[in-house]
């Protein structure tokens, strides 16, 4: 499914329109090292825990605070979320405001401005209460920045294209071999399904975000940094080649109208296309297969994405999908930062979180869940493990000044490309000239 990233443009702007607010409100933050206490408070604390996802996110991760509140008698956590349209215009509203949630999510590359704002308290400065031992160094290395840990991983996961093999079947076509299907294949297959499976269904979602993009450069060759973070790594002959091939899908019948894309795109994961038995295809996320299969009803695929064999290397990647953090705001961060360590380092919460926001991190609690998976589950552990079998490159730090750039600027640019608005070299051209502006 792919994830709206406009309203992120609006948070961008806030942030700027409110600089002198957040100035403000990191004027009045000692740095984390020094203003945190050595240990926790056995007074009544009180602790802000925000995140965006879907309501089998929200139901499982209050349960995981009530389990922690039970350990921790002293400690209140007050639930906070929100749709992912809707989290980073809330979270930058209230971190301007100088009232922050004390521990939220995050994602790459959007983690990267909170860090270089001041934002986010070093957590390597509470290695007491919040371990990362059993962490990967690899599931680190995104959220570490000189030295210091901004980030813990919810989970490692990576991206795929889902499939509904009935509706593959309702339409008499086969599911394809997803280690020698191409782009070309994948657009044609979208468009007979469209075609036989029946009025309003697609053989495909349009993409709307950057991730197919991400795919279809790296098997190129090419990527969105370069290995120094210094400039941009793609061409724009390649963002061009993508931007055509989208109208391609739009224009064969292979997706949704433009207008239909964006509209579905804003309703959620349990409304999504997929969800509804409206689309055989999309690009997602693939630790949201689980919930994807649970609004569905129906058993799910997940394929490797096309043109993996037939590229100069696999696009494909595996690394943290989301963050936990703590506000440089926040006046208990130690109780923060153990919150997050009962979240990510304990047997219990990883018995009821899964692989919910990716295949845990922390290798001793997958051991400890691994033998319950569910088969949806255990599909996106041998998934995740097929894809890091791949011998896949790594996936490059984002320029601190650009990187936060990215992903709003490209839902911008490939939303005037939908509509025609703009052509696809018309948008190459004005994505690496305002990425190279904002460096």
């Amino acid at each position: 499914m792919t994830h709206p990233r406009t309203s992120h443009t609006a948070r961008l702007v806030r942030l700027a329109a409110l600089g002198a607010a957040v100035t403000m409100v990191l004027a009045g933050c000692a740095a984390p090292s020094e203003s945190a206490p050595a240990t926790a408070s056995d007074e009544p604390v009180t602790i802000r825990f925000n995140w965006w996802g879907s309501d089998t996110r929200h139901t499982m991760t209050q349960q995981v605070i009530d389990l922690f509140e039970k350990e921790h008698p002293n400690i209140t956590v007050v639930p906070e979320f929100a749709p992912y349209t809707d989290y980073w215009d809330k979270l930058s509203t209230t971190v301007a405001a100088g009232d922050a949630p004390d521990v939220m999510q995050q994602v790459d590359p959007f983690i990267y401005e909170y860090v270089d704002s001041g934002l986010l308290v070093n957590l390597s400065d509470h290695a007491d209460v919040l371990p990362l031992d059993q962490f990967d160094e690899g599931a680190l290395e995104g959220s570490t920045i000189d030295d210091g840990v901004y980030g813990v991983p919810g989970g490692v996961g990576t991206f795929g294209v889902v499939i509904d093999p009935q509706i593959f079947s309702e339409a008499g076509i086969e599911v394809p071999d997803d280690e020698t299907w191409t782009w070309g294949d994948y657009l044609d297959i979208a468009a007979e399904i469209s075609e036989k499976a029946g009025p309003d269904v697609y053989g495909a979602t349009l993409p709307l975000d950057e991730q197919g993009f991400n795919m279809f450069i790296r098997q190129r060759g090419e990527d969105l940094w370069s290995p120094d973070d210094a400039t941009v790594g793609f061409t724009e002959k390649t963002a061009a080649a993508w931007w055509e091939y989208i109208l391609e899908l739009r224009d064969s019948g292979a997706t949704p109208s433009a207008s239909l894309a964006v509209e579905q795109a804003s309703l959620g994961l349990e409304q999504s296309p997929i969800a509804t038995h409206t689309a055989a295809m999309s690009i997602l996320s693939a630790n949201q297969v689980e919930a994807l299969q649970t609004a569905s009803g129906r058993e799910l695929e997940l394929l490797l994405f096309p043109g993996e064999s037939d590229g100069d290397r696999p696009g494909a990647y595996v690394k943290p999908g989301v963050y936990y953090s703590v506000s440089a705001k926040s006046e208990h961060p130690v109780e923060s930062a153990m919150l997050i360590d009962f979240i990510v380092n304990s047997e219990e919460a990883g018995a009821i979180l899964r692989s919910d926001r990716g295949v845990p991190g922390n290798s001793e609690v997958l051991a400890s869940i691994e033998g319950d998976f569910s088969p949806s589950e255990q599909k996106l552990a041998d998934y995740v493990t097929e894809v890091s079998e791949l011998s896949v490159a790594g996936f490059p730090k984002p320029n601190l000044d650009a990187g936060p750039e990215l992903v709003p600027l490209f839902a911008r640019l490939n939303q005037q490309v939908i509509f025609d608005q703009i052509t696809p070299d018309e948008a190459a051209k004005q994505f690496i000239s305002e990425l190279e502006a904002a460096m």
